[in-house]
């Protein structure tokens, strides 16, 4: 269910910049459009993506929605731990298939878990039973993800009168096609056709679909800082009737890149990235703290991500 973003030795120049940044918002953008946008030869841009995919730099796979893979209980766990390192414990966490992030973290937990869930039982055992199990984990501490109002640069504000959208499950075939373009969304239709075993118009207009139907999403470029990145999960309980108002002032930071309403140890969840610890205080107490109607926040400052994967999420 999951990939791991791996480490890079490799620093990009400023072409590679470049191409990245024509690549973020359509990763099937053709390499012609590229090499005219960044005044380079198609062959060289063909050559840049391959050394950026191959050294871990980027990602090509394209996002999947949580929701239409089949997992619509995303959990947000903080985690104590006795008795062990909370590194150890982590990397014991890291292993099980429901685990999408795990990072180790200064605050109130010593581990911050986003966990996706098939069902309410699958979600029930996990809770009760899976992560009890693990050896060092002393007291969890769980939310359910409600309304997602942002994920990464996707906004859908939310309403009490809000009628649930039911997102169309993908089929099998679709599991087959996302799986040949994990590694790489470039991959042609007619590749990817010879490689499933199907016509490349069933590819074509399989992959159409998906994304008309916001399934999947070719929009996003993962990438690897290859340096530091500060990052918080932060807690966050509002006065009586602000959580509409409070969602929508959090949406609009550019540095909070997910924001949803939950059932459990908040009121909301929100999560921070920068790249500097300053930024990471500066944005909590000046921008975050002030909005009107948070009552208060618990913010965990992450020291160490065990694992990240960026191939399911939400698409808004």
């Amino acid at each position: 269910m999951k990939a791991a973003q791996r480490a890079t030795t490799y620093q990009p120049d400023a072409l590679d910049a470049a191409i990245m940044a024509a690549l973020d918002g359509d990763l099937r953008r053709s390499t012609q459009d590229i090499a005219g946008c960044v005044d380079t030869t198609p062959v060289t841009v063909r050559r840049r993506i391959d050394r950026l995919l191959d050294t871990g730099v980027i990602g090509l796979a394209p996002l999947v929605d949580l929701y239409a893979a089949g997992y619509p209980y995303l959990l947000l766990i903080g985690i104590n731990v006795e008795h062990y390192s909370p590194f150890e414990v982590a990397g014991r966490i890291a292993e099980l298939p429901a685990a999408l992030t795990v990072n180790v973290v200064l605050g109130r937990y010593d581990i911050e878990l986003v966990a996706a869930l098939a069902s309410r039982e699958a979600a029930s055992t996990f809770l009760t039973e899976t992560l009890p199990a693990v050896q060092g984990v002393a007291r969890l501490a769980p939310a359910l993800a409600l309304d997602v109002w942002k994920f990464r640069r996707g906004y859908q504000p939310h309403s009490a009168t809000d009628t649930p959208e039911q997102r169309k499950l993908l089929d099998a075939l679709d599991h087959r096609i996302v799986a040949s373009l994990r590694q790489n969304a470039r991959k042609s239709n007619r590749a990817v056709a010879a490689e499933i075993g199907v016509s490349e118009s069933a590819v074509r207009n399989r992959v159409r679909r998906m994304q008309q139907e916001k399934q999947i999403s070719f929009a996003y470029l993962q990438q690897n800082p290859g340096g530091p990145m500060n990052a918080a999960f932060v807690g966050i309980d509002v006065h009586g009737g602000s959580g509409r108002t409070v969602c929508q002032a959090l949406s609009g930071i550019p540095e909070v890149s997910f924001v949803a309403t939950t059932l459990g140890r908040h009121d909301l969840i929100c999560t921070l990235n920068v790249t500097e610890l300053e930024q990471l205080t500066q944005l909590l107490h000046e921008r975050i703290v002030p909005i009107d109607g948070v009552k208060s926040t618990a913010p965990s400052h992450c020291l160490h991500q065990i694992t990240h994967q960026s191939e399911l999420g939400f698409i808004l």
